[in-house]
């Protein structure tokens, strides 16, 4: 059986979405492509189907049976818009995940809705952002990557806000800043969630 036709394992699928992920924060794929490449990351089976992913984005080389994974780039000025990321929402959800860029500025206005923002896989425009807004009897949730240092500076009428499981703040990580009005919400920052494995495909 030659290299490539072994089993991958999830520790290898993973070293692929990471270098997919570094892919598009760079812009040297498209959000189209990342998707259907991650899906087949998904799915693959073997280091073959693996290497062809990536052949375009890093040299060819055997892929490490349990590599590490590489560091992350958070911080991207390059393509940064100065117009503010607004966000409003009336008894509904807004959700941003994945791969997303955070602005240096982003405004998000909640009335009785939720508002579930994960940066733990975004890229930062700046090394400050902000998050603004008025929150009325609504739910914010924010998970950040460890590291970031998060500073509270809403004003809560009738709420709460609170910051927890984010880790010890280090310096070379972004800074989020809370601004506002919350009246009768909730506001929480948490830490990335637990790891989940890949799923491997079945018949």
């Amino acid at each position: 059986m030659t290299p490539g036709s072994y089993r991958a394992a999830d520790a290898d699928r993973d070293q692929v979405a990471e270098v997919l992920n570094s892919a598009y924060a760079e812009g040297r794929i498209t959000l189209e492509e990342h998707h259907e490449r991650t899906q087949a990351a998904l799915e693959a089976r073997t280091f073959d189907d693996l290497t062809a992913l990536t052949t375009d984005l890093v040299p060819t080389q055997a892929l490490p049976l349990h590599p590490s994974a590489p560091d992350q780039r958070l911080v991207v000025p390059e393509g940064a818009v100065t117009d503010s990321d607004r966000m409003s929402t009336v008894m509904s959800t807004i959700r941003r995940e994945g791969r997303w860029r955070v602005r240096t500025h982003s405004v998000a206005n909640n009335v009785m809705g939720d508002i579930k923002l994960d940066l733990t896989q975004a890229t930062f425009d700046a090394p400050v952002v902000e998050v603004t807004g008025t929150q009325l009897m609504g739910n914010m949730v924010i998970r950040v990557p460890e590291g970031v240092t998060v500073r509270n500076e809403v004003t809560d009428v009738l709420a709460d806000t609170s910051i927890s499981d984010i880790g010890e703040p280090d310096p070379s990580m972004p800074t989020l800043v809370l601004k506002g009005t919350n009246i009768m919400g909730d506001i929480k920052v948490r830490g990335p969630k637990k790891r989940l494995r890949w799923r491997k495909a079945r018949n």
